[in-house]
């Protein structure tokens, strides 16, 4: 079996976010007692970031952290910089230096989370999740049509068989259904509206043409 370690702190916080099968994922929840400020789709650009993701790839910082950002010891794990890599092996898998070394060389950290986004697309491409894109989903009021980014941050939930994703796609997209929700009763759904309409062809090597940001829900038209 595959294991992929997971990168966020969120993890450790709320081990119902991971993927219980894999005990994997890009785990980037919003930590909202750690007042990360995130970082510009300019700056990341400036460390590296390809122009055609670095929107999205801000989007993500806002909820984990800026580049010179450490978390707090939580069972014994601190996650370190703008994507928060953890040293329980997620680090150690993406980065062989020191932890003052990664957190002082924002091109590294975007190299790490380059190589790990794309780790995570493979995955959801293997297991059929990206059947998803294309497709109109609703949750609280607010619709969305399901996008790569979509599927990506998603992810943040794990991508791996038995995920929340996984089990949502399973489903035919019902946001009800058991399994698709974390810990805390946050859906992947809400992950999946809030991630619609970015570029993310850096990590997909194809742009779907998705431009559709979240719309407030109204009734449909005949």
């Amino acid at each position: 079996m595959n294991m992929s370690p997971s990168l966020s702190i969120l993890g450790w916080l709320r081990p119902g976010r991971r993927d219980v099968s894999a005990n994997a994922g890009l785990i980037l929840g919003f930590i909202a007692s750690l007042a990360f400020a995130g970082e510009s789709a300019v700056s990341l650009m400036a460390a590296g970031m390809p122009a055609d993701c670095a929107e999205y790839a801000a989007n993500v910082t806002q909820s984990e952290g800026s580049f010179t950002s450490t978390s707090p010891a939580v069972n014994g794990t601190r996650c370190y910089g703008a994507f928060q890599f953890c040293d329980s092996g997620t680090l150690q898998s993406y980065w062989s230096g020191s932890t003052a070394d990664f957190l002082a060389s924002p091109s590294a950290q975007v190299a790490a989370w380059d190589k790990y986004e794309n780790n995570e697309w493979v995955q959801a491409n293997r297991l059929g999740l990206t059947s998803a894109v294309g497709q109109q989903i609703c949750y609280n009021g607010t619709c969305a049509v399901i996008s790569q980014s979509s599927i990506l941050k998603a992810c943040q939930f794990g991508c791996g068989k038995g995920g929340k994703l996984y089990n949502l796609v399973q489903s035919g997209l019902d946001c009800s259904a058991p399994g698709t929700r974390d810990g805390a009763g946050t859906s992947v759904c809400s992950y999946l509206i809030s991630g619609a309409g970015y570029n993310v062809s850096c990590i997909t090597n194809a742009n779907d043409g998705v431009d559709c940001l979240p719309v407030e829900a109204g009734p449909k038209s005949e």
